[in-house]
C-alpha cells in the first residue's frame, strides 16, 4: 500500500495475520456501513461493516469493535 492509503483492505496484505483491526462500535449502527479506500487514496468503496468484519476474519485477522 503507497503512503497515505491506509485502509482495513491492507490487512488482505498481512500473511501472517499478525495485525488486528479494531473498530469503533459506532460504525455498528443502523445504516451499518463504512467507506473505506480500495488500496488507493483517490476513490471510497462504501460496504457493510458485516462484510468488511468477515472478510478481514476469513483472511485470519483478528477484529474487535469496542467503544473509542
Amino acid at each position: 500500500v503507497i503512503p497515505g492509503a491506509v485502509t482495513p483492505f491492507g490487512l488482505l496484505n498481512d500473511s501472517g495475520c499478525k495485525v488486528t483491526l479494531f473498530l469503533d462500535n459506532d460504525f455498528m449502527n443502523d445504516l451499518g456501513l463504512i467507506g473505506v479506500h480500495p488500496n488507493d487514496n483517490t476513490a471510497t468503496v462504501w460496504l457493510k461493516v458485516k462484510d468488511l468484519m468477515k472478510l478481514i476474519q476469513q483472511h485470519g485477522n483478528t477484529v474487535n469493535v469496542v467503544q473509542i
